[in-house]
Parts: C-alpha cells; structure tokens; sequence
C-alpha cells in the first residue's frame, strides 16, 4: 500500500504527487465497515432490556476495541531491470524491502530523474541505482548488487519522521489514545527489529495528526459538493446544508439534513405510521451531534428515514428538524401517527409545536433509568415499572399501577409524575398497529453507527448512506428468499402465543363473535372486525392468545388474521428499491459556493460546575458535608497552649524575656505621668 506523499505535509489537493489519491483511504475504511456491518435483529416484544442506564450511550453494546498492530506493506522484492511507474514507487520499494530485512540504507542519489540508495554498514557494497528511461518515462532499476558483507544493527537511516508519520497515520486516525509514542516505538521493533527513539516517535505521531487534521477540513470543505452528488444521483431528495457567516465573512457549518426520497416513499407505503427518534455524540475531533428518524418494516426490523448533524442537542435544533421530517412525510398536524422517543425537553417542545395531534409515547427505559437513579436499590422496581408499560386495557393497568402503590408509595408517586398514560399500552390509539413502549430501534440503530461517529462528517455521513444502502440490499434478498405469508417476526410471535391458545375454551355466540377463556378469565373475541376485549389483537394487528384458540377451535390459517403490514408481500415491497450508489469525492459536481468551515465547539447545554443561574460565579449554595468530614479544607489549627514565666508565674511571657516584662509597665506609667503633667 503506498503512502500519502515522500514530502513533509500532504498538499490539500485531492490527488497526491505519488499518484495516490486521499479520497480512497476514506473509501476503503468506509468499504470495510460496510463489509463487517451486520444487520440488527427484529425488536422482539415483551423482552426487559439488557441495559437500564438513562445516559446517551444507553443501549450501545460494550466495545471490545482490538487493537490491530497488523501494519500492511508491500513484499519487498527487488531485482535488476524492474520496472516503477513511478520514482516513488522505487522509493516505497526499498522501504519495504528496508523493513523487511531490517537493513540499514540510505539514499546517495537525488536527481529528478536519478534515484540510488546503498547500505551504511562497514564495508558492505549492497547497492541500488534507478532511473527514468527515455521513451517510456517510466523507472527502472540498473544497478543492484544484492550482497551484504554486515549485520543488522538495528539502525536504518530511511526511518525519519515523516516515514514514520506515513507508517502509522491510518492508526493513529483509527485509534489515536492507542497508537501513542511509546507504543509506536514498540511495534517498530516488535515488527521490523529496528530501534527508533521516543521523541522521534512522539515528532511522527504529531505529525500525522496534523495530517489528519488538515485532511478533515479538506473533507469538511466539500459538503457543498456532496450535497449536489446526492441530489445527482438520488433525485428529489431532501437535502439542506446549512451555514452561518462569521465576522470575516466566513461560511460557519451549523447543521446538516437529509432525507432519501426512496427511503421517504417506501416509509410511506409499507411501513406503519411509526416514527422513533432520537440523538447520540459524535466522537470525532469535530463534536456535534446525530440525530435520526427511524420507522419499523414488516418484520419488526430498523428502518432509516432521515438524519442529521446539529452542533448541540437544543430545542432550537429540535424544533428544525420535527419541521423537516414533518414536511418530507407529510405527517400535517401529526394525527395519526405515532412518535417514539426519550423525554429531552426540546423535542417535547418541538412535537408539541409542529405535531400537536401526534401520540407522542415517552420511552420507558429512559423514565426507568431515572426512577432507578432514585430509588435504585429496590427490589423489583423494574418488574413493577415494565409490567405497568405493558397492561393492554385499563383493569390490567389499574391493577398494575396498584401494586406498585402497595409496593412502595413514594415509587407510586414519582411514577405518577411522568404521566403513565403516556408509555402504557393500556391507552395506545388503535389502528396503528404498534405496541412500541420504548425506543430500542433507535438505540440499536445507534449501535450500527459507531464507526461512523468517530469519523469527520463527510466519511461518516457517506457510511451512513451505504450502510443504509447494504442493508435494504441484503433485506431484499431475504425477503424474497421467505415464503411464509408472514413475516419472520411474526412466526416467532405465534410460536410463543400458541402454548397458552391450546388450553383455550371456546364458547360460540352470533355474529361470529366468541368467547375465549383462560385461566377463568373470558374475553369476547370478534373474527370480523379482528378485535378482543384483551386489545392485543387490537394494538399489534397480530392475533392474541385468545383470538389464537378461537382460530385453532375454527380450523381456520392464523396467519389470514395478521395485519397486512405484517405481510411477507409488503416487506418484499418495502426492500425491493434502495438508494442509488453515491460516486467517489473525485466525481462529485463542483460548485462556486463558498468553502465550509467548522464553527467553534459550541458550550454544552447544562449548568457548569461552580455557575449558579447559568452564569459564571460561584454558586451561593455549598455541599452538605459529611459527618466525619472537616468544616473547611485547609487543616484545623492546633490550640496552643499558653505560656508562663517560670520566675514570676505571669503568662504571655517566659523566663528568658522576663526582664523585658517587667519593663514594659513601668515604660507605660512613666509615659502617663509625664502626659498628665503636660496638661
């Protein structure tokens, strides 16, 4: 693999002088993580969730970071009369062949056309000479006397700190907090038996920092660029760059959206009227950050429909993109649909103000995660809170919503604050067909992303854009490859319903109406109009234990009574068109607008450490301290203890300065006396 370019700092021109263009790293990382990227698994239903913290990282899987010391160079074969397209190549040539045989060369000739190297080594006549041909312009090699007369000494010449630079870069831009000096210094010997010195290590890794930094601006630079490929390539798209002006007149990125036009017609026709969103961090140098809109196909399973970049989480930023996602989908007012999402106070603004007739569901692991922060060490708290989230009806809420009084008042009260009705299925709308009481597609949707966030925005919103690409691609050819007439989440759903639909009695009425009893509890279950007084069958569009062992009683196919959304017809539909490959930076349409340039990091929302009001100061109200702990934090002032003369016994005074005691009140008189006698 070649290098970015054999001089100090790579120019910012996409093409490199070596022939390299800076463009294809970003593509081959972005290729690989599309490769290694494997789909999710449908969101089952009535499953606790593995994690209960109400951080933004919830729902991320624990990384194992493995740290790749796998450094990938060429095999260093030389031979006379081979032939470079290059001088550089030459030059990469005997660098590899210098690692491999951990020789120390150096270079003796530096013509223009003229490029030769020998070893340092006492009395050694390897040799290798290179030059430019006439007709051909290309390079070859005239002169090599493979012969070494010395040893390895584990030093080489050719390993300065650009080379260095050159050979860690991608690393250090993978994982920077890894690929430290020391470590550098390490795998350089570990791997090619030559000895560096830290501080050359340390001169390299900054290097290639800056490197990377001026890299992403150039990337940066051209979102104006990528804005025009993807309404190219992906007509009628819905894409806004937004930029503000600074003091010098400079174009200041504030935030990026976009919205697939494939992706917003197959939402509409094949998915349920489902909107999960949410926001997670970027981690690249450049913070900000991502905010998506996600919907549910056929089989349960993530569906992107839009996302953005934002450089702080506000309720400004909200209230942009709920007006973007309003207006790409057509959700009007918002009756009719449904919004999944945690309970950050902008967006609750935002939906009140854009969607005021949206059922705006609050995700209940988020209010979970804070019930738990108070009342952490209870036990069963989770039980008692999920199981109030998943009452179908209003007795089953009822009766849930008590046992958590009896369980604990003060839980009853909090959970009473966060408006119940709002995440128990017990008041869902009917005719949407989602039981969704948190949002995990959002979470595992941010879990398929991660690379993608340590990277500057261009690569990280090209990985986004394939990934979506790769996965509608391989749900196609899954779909197509199903023949059940229902999708594979909902014949794992009736897998688990059919245990307690066998031991279901079943009583006939008219108007094909029926009465299903288990456990001693009946409900009325209607085959036409697809309802049960339970409201599961009503909520899910997929048939209830009890609608499950009227069916079986019938003889009838379950699956005829699944919702159509649910159908294997309709996910095939919903897969069967994706979005058109976006081309390489080097084909993107170039325009006259002006470079982007990032803003500074804005400040957080939140209150600093040590602000009261919001505002610098210090904060008038101080800590409890502890019980054992010092009123102040300086050390205690030891009592001393007061002095006396051994010869008089007077205090403030010893033995030592007692004469000059017993002077000082006869001074005092004197001075009185002879005041008074002024007078």
């Amino acid at each position: 693999m070649a290098l970015p370019e054999w001089g100090d700092v790579p120019p910012l021109n996409d093409e490199d002088s070596d022939g390299e263009n800076r463009t294809e790293r970003n593509d081959y990382n972005i290729e690989q993580s599309v490769i290694d990227f494997e789909g999710e698994s449908p969101i089952r239903h009535n499953v606790y969730p593995d994690t209960e913290s109400d951080d933004d990282e919830e729902g991320e899987v624990q990384r194992t970071v493995r740290k790749r010391n796998n450094i990938v160079r060429g095999d260093g074969k030389l031979f006379e009369g081979q032939v470079f397209s290059t001088g550089l190549a030459f030059k990469e040539a005997v660098l590899d062949y210098a690692l491999k045989t951990s020789r120390n060369l150096k270079q003796y000739r530096y013509d223009k056309d003229k490029l030769g190297y020998n070893c340092v080594g006492d009395g050694c006549s390897w040799r290798i000479y290179c030059s430019k041909t006439g007709k051909t312009f290309q390079w070859q090699v005239k002169v090599f006397k493979n012969v070494h007369s010395c040893v390895p000494n584990g030093c080489c010449e050719m390993i300065k700190v650009p080379v260095i630079a050159r050979l860690f870069v991608d690393k250090i831009r993978e994982e920077p907090e890894y690929f430290m000096p020391k470590k550098i210094e390490e795998l350089i010997m570990e791997k090619w038996k030559i000895n560096v010195s830290r501080p050359q290590c340390q001169a390299a890794r900054n290097k290639a920092l800056r490197w990377i930094e001026r890299e992403y601006d150039e990337q940066f630079a051209r979102l104006h660029d990528y804005v025009k490929e993807i309404l190219e390539s992906n007509p009628n798209s819905s894409v806004e760059l937004e930029c503000l002006p600074d003091e010098k007149g400079l174009q200041l990125f504030n935030r990026f959206y976009v919205c697939f036009d494939i992706l917003r017609r197959n939402w509409k026709d094949t998915c349920r009227q489902l909107i999960g969103v949410d926001g997670c961090h970027l981690k690249s140098k450049m913070k900000g950050m991502l905010l998506v809109a996600l919907g549910r196909d056929a089989d349960n399973s993530i569906y992107p429909i839009a996302w953005a970049i934002v450089q702080v989480e506000n309720t400004d930023n909200w209230l942009w993109f709920v007006k973007k996602i309003k207006y790409d989908l057509g959700l009007l007012n918002g009756e009719g649909f449904i919004m999944v999402s945690d309970r950050q106070k902008g967006l609750i603004k935002a939906v009140q103000t854009e969607l005021p007739g949206i059922e705006h569901r609050m995700c209940v692991r988020h209010i979970y995660g804070n019930l738990k922060g108070k009342h952490g060490k209870k036990a069963d708290l989770k039980l008692h809170v999920w199981n109030l989230a998943w009452s179908y009806n209003e007795p089953e809420y009822r009766e849930n919503l008590d046992r958590i009084f009896n369980y604990d008042s003060e839980v009853h009260e909090d959970v009473l604050k966060t408006n119940p009705k709002s995440w128990s299925r017990a008041y869902f709308k009917l005719g949407n067909y989602c039981e969704d009481v948190e949002n995990n597609s959002t979470e595992s949707w941010n879990n398929t992303v991660l690379k993608a966030r340590d990277m500057p925005y261009v690569p990280m919103l090209e990985m986004i854009a394939r990934q979506s690409m790769v996965r509608i691609s391989k749900r196609n050819v899954i779909a197509l490859g199903h023949k059940s007439l229902c999708t594979p989440y909902v014949i794992e759903y009736l897998k688990e319903e059919l245990e307690k639909a066998s031991v279901c009695v079943v009583h006939r009425s008219t108007n094909n109406t029926f009465d299903s009893r288990i456990g001693g509890c009946s409900h009325r279950v209607n085959l036409e109009t697809r309802s049960c007084t339970c409201r599961r069958w009503d909520i899910t569009g997929i048939p209830c234990e009890h609608a499950y062992g009227v069916i079986l009683s019938k003889k009838l196919e379950v699956q005829d009574y699944v919702c159509h959304w649910f159908k294997t017809a309709t996910w095939r539909r919903t897969y069967a068109e994706g979005i058109i490959p976006l081309r390489g930076a080097r084909f993107w349409p170039v325009g006259e607008e002006p470079r982007v340039h990032h803003a500074p990091e804005p400040p957080q929302p939140g209150r600093k450490k040590g602000d009261k009001d919001g505002k610098s100061g210090k904060n008038d109200k101080k800590r409890k301290k502890g019980i054992n702990e010092s009123p102040t934090k300086k050390k205690p002032k030891m009592l001393k203890r007061t002095m006396h003369c051994s010869q008089c016994g007077e205090a403030n005074h010893n033995s030592r300065f007692h004469k000059k005691a017993q002077q000082a009140p006869q001074r005092d008189s004197s001075q009185v006396e002879s005041s008074q006698a002024e007078e």
